[in-house]
């Protein structure tokens, strides 16, 4: 019989579209080939048929829990009031409790699987106590990004953004002390873990890209083109797209007066919005499909001041040849040399240099974009970057005591 997985995520990982949904959807994809997968998931945006049928194909069983409105907002506040995490309340679910609740009791499961420190405490049941395999995956250690967010914001929201990085940290040390077995994406981040949690079971899993989907392509480059690509009412991403376009980009407008910048991503904010009315920016918005945009992009930038973990956006401009120009925080998870895959930026001069140079050296963006396809097809591509996970299928797979060592 094959292994029974029960994985839980925090939203549906179906489609595919940005950070947190591309790592669950490969997950679970990786996870269906090998064992009957149970997947549970809150839905906080409307679920399609479509969606629903991607995920019935690769589970043996499927609950998506509707999970949207201000009434999550009041439940998230009411639990930093209580001592806890506004993520634990955000996500708090009695519907979900109860589904999780009821297949425990009919199901003798090898592993379980929670995606996110936010909702891991819901596989912590004792009907769950007999499992042979808990793990977390993490993905990137959330404590760290709201303690970065509070030294960003304003009062009074870096005072709860600060409360929030501190409680989320002591949550982490908990679900640590109970788990077989955490995952974060990158090596960055299983250190920035055990550095204040020393003994936990933690390993790097990278993500993966899509690199047949994600390939570079014949299409004419648009001359004097920068594309940034993202959610846009993500705060890394709302801030990043902001500050370029605050700092960098009047400085290569200037340079070149037919410059484009392209902001392509779902739900702009009202802030991101009105960047379109800076000269040569076009808020594109929610495309179906971001890969002509790429390729026919003279670089891609991605100013991101606040960044976890490995970024998506870098891993598919470079799988489709793309020259990049990129700030220093989203390549900490990444084991590229700034300079032969990409160009790092790490001053407002030396983005409108990296940029003008891209701009006018077509051989040296030629480079740039040849050597990051080859780079993300030799060490990230989505089999190789899971194979970690063979060991939570493996029924006969006997967990060494607390320590996991350094993963792929």
């Amino acid at each position: 019989m094959k292994p029974r997985i029960l994985y839980l995520t925090h939203r549906t990982p179906w489609p595919p579209d940005r950070g947190d949904r591309i790592r669950t959807w490969n997950i679970l994809k990786y996870l269906s080939a090998r064992a009957d997968v149970d997947l549970v998931c809150l839905a906080d945006e409307p679920v399609t048929q479509t969606t629903r049928m991607a995920l019935e194909k690769v589970t043996r069983r499927l609950a998506i829990v509707p999970h949207s409105g201000k009434r999550r907002y009041i439940r998230g506040a009411l639990s930093l009031a209580c001592g806890r995490t506004v993520t634990e309340g955000l996500f708090e679910s009695r519907v979900l409790n109860s589904v999780i609740k009821q297949w425990a009791q009919n199901t003798t499961y090898t592993a379980t699987l929670a995606s996110s420190s936010g909702i891991a405490s819901y596989l912590q049941r004792t009907e769950l106590d007999g499992v042979r395999h808990s793990w977390i995956d993490l993905i990137d250690v959330d404590s760290q990004k709201w303690l970065d967010y509070s030294k960003s914001a304003a009062l009074p929201m870096s005072l709860v953004y600060g409360l929030e990085g501190r409680r989320l940290r002591q949550l982490e040390c908990r679900l640590a002390a109970k788990s077989d077995r955490m995952l974060v994406v990158s090596e960055a981040e299983r250190s920035l873990f055990t550095d204040f949690c020393a003994d936990a079971p933690i390993q790097a899993v990278g993500n993966g890209v899509d690199t047949d989907y994600f390939a570079p392509a014949n299409m004419q480059v648009k001359p004097h083109t920068c594309c940034f690509v993202g959610v846009l009412n993500y705060l890394p991403n709302s801030d990043a797209v902001s500050w370029f376009c605050e700092n960098v980009w009047p400085k290569v407008h200037e340079k070149y007066a037919d410059a484009e910048f392209q902001i392509v991503g779902k739900s702009p904010t009202k802030e991101v919005l009105a960047l379109a009315e800076m000269p040569g920016v076009n808020v594109v918005g929610p495309v179906p499909d971001v890969r002509p945009w790429l390729h026919q992009s003279s670089c891609v930038v991605v100013p991101l001041r606040i960044a976890r973990g490995v970024q998506n956006k870098v891993l598919e401009a470079m799988a489709c040849g793309r020259p990049i120009v990129c700030s220093p925080e989203p390549l900490k998870g990444l084991a590229v040399e700034p300079g032969l895959q990409l160009l790092r930026a790490d001053s407002i001069d030396q983005w409108v240099d990296h940029i003008s140079r891209v701009f006018e050296d077509r051989f040296r963006a030629e480079e740039l974009g040849i050597a990051a396809s080859a780079w993300v097809h030799l060490n990230h591509r989505w089999e190789s970057c899971l194979e970690p996970l063979n060991d939570i299928v493996n029924t006969s797979f006997s967990e060494p005591e607390r320590e996991i060592g350094v993963g792929k």
